[in-house]
């Protein structure tokens, strides 16, 4: 009989379960790696192809303020003091009625370019009527400025005559730093509206110091830094936060300082704060005068004490440096103060030059206001204090 032939054995259903489990899972292994690699290839063609969106335009209070800035900048460059602008509000928008002539078309232009530095979401019409302009933030009106010629007034009296002074052989000069600065932005508006060319000394930790240091520096201004510095009878009279002090290391020293230039830009020199202890001590005053000759800064020494030596430092370290000759408002009153102007346009004539310190009383700016003719009277002119310098 012929051999039997040997059956194949058969698989258990066991086996063939699990083959059939490999290759669903093969097959959705490949399904979903074909899905990935689809959704990769979409997501880099809509970041090529898609503009990519424009973030959003800043308008929070310092954009307004400096569209204001530059704003009331161009109405100074036109020739219109700050005393022929009323300020108000209608329907949500800031007003400015100026009474003056319509500006110049070179004023215009001047300040379209200004308000585009400040932001590309600003711009002027001047088309909005004959005899206004509005300021745009976005899509929307945020200045309106009306002009009106101003009434004719009938011509004021003739002054009286001012007492004969003897004519300086030749020129001289004043300069007069107003200290203090930096607290709010109407003392410095008040200050550029006077027709008189007054130093800024701007303290680093005041509030505002960097938006009037740029303030003055737009408007031609010189911009001191009033250096903050220990006085005698400390904590009585104190200098304020992050103030130079005798026993603090010189490193500690030098940090300050250059966190003092961060907060007045474009200062080109410097003058102390208070500082009667400060200013007799050399060692610091050492430390002080070196940060200032590396920054290119001169130094003004305000003599709030009589045994200073900064002065004397900042020479014998070759930094151009120069000294207050008349305090003008330490007692604040108007009249007193306008006899201590007067006292330095003498000492001027007398000397050739000298150098006033006065602060932002009201009765300070009254004075300043009222004295400039009799300043210009004498042949004085008043300078910033850079130009009286011993270098």
């Amino acid at each position: 009989m012929p051999p039997k032939k040997r059956s194949r054995a058969k698989r258990s259903p066991r086996k063939k379960s699990q083959g059939r489990q490999l290759k669903v899972l093969l097959a959705s292994l490949g399904l979903v790696g074909f899905l990935l690699v689809s959704l990769l290839l979409l997501s880099y063609l809509r970041q090529s192809w898609l503009p990519k969106p424009v973030p959003p335009v800043q308008t929070g209070e310092f954009v307004l303020e400096d569209l204001r800035v530059e704003l009331e900048s161009a109405l100074l460059r036109s020739g219109i003091s700050l005393d022929q602008v009323t300020t108000g509000q209608q329907d949500g928008i800031a007003t400015f009625d100026v009474s003056s002539p319509y500006p110049p078309a070179e004023v215009l232009s001047s300040l379209a370019e200004r308000v585009q530095r400040v932001t590309p979401a600003a711009h002027i019409d001047t088309g909005i009527s004959s005899d206004a302009i509005a300021v745009y933030l976005e899509n929307r009106i945020v200045y309106l400025v009306r002009f009106a010629p101003p009434p004719v007034e009938p011509p004021p009296p003739p002054p009286e005559p001012l007492p004969p002074t003897p004519a300086p052989p030749t020129r001289a000069r004043v300069a007069i730093i107003m200290d203090d600065l930096g607290q709010d932005m109407h003392s410095a508006r008040t200050l550029l509206n006077i027709d008189l060319a007054v130093t800024f000394a701007i303290i680093p930790q005041n509030e505002k110091a960097p938006r009037v240091a740029a303030l003055a520096h737009q408007a031609g201004r010189e911009v001191l830094v009033h250096i903050p510095m220990e006085p005698k009878g400390y904590p009585a009279m104190n200098p304020g936060a992050d103030a130079l002090f005798v026993k603090l290391p010189a490193e500690e020293v030098r940090r300050r300082f250059q966190g003092y230039l961060k907060r007045v830009p474009h200062a080109v020199g410097g003058n102390n704060h208070m500082g009667s202890q400060f200013t007799q001590n050399r060692e610091q005053m050492a430390v002080v005068i070196e940060e200032m000759r590396k920054a290119g800064l001169f130094f003004v020494d305000s003599r709030t004490s009589g045994k200073s030596v900064a002065f004397d430092v900042a020479r014998a370290a070759g930094v151009p440096a120069a000294g207050r000759d008349v305090f003008l408002d330490n007692v604040q009153k108007e009249e007193l103060i306008a006899q201590e102007i007067r006292k330095l346009v003498r000492l001027a004539i007398k000397k050739g030059q000298a150098v006033g310190i006065c602060h932002p009383y009201p009765q300070t700016m009254a004075a300043l206001r009222r004295e400039a003719g009799y300043i210009r009277s004498q042949g004085v002119e008043v300078v910033p204090v850079s130009q009286l310098l011993v270098r």
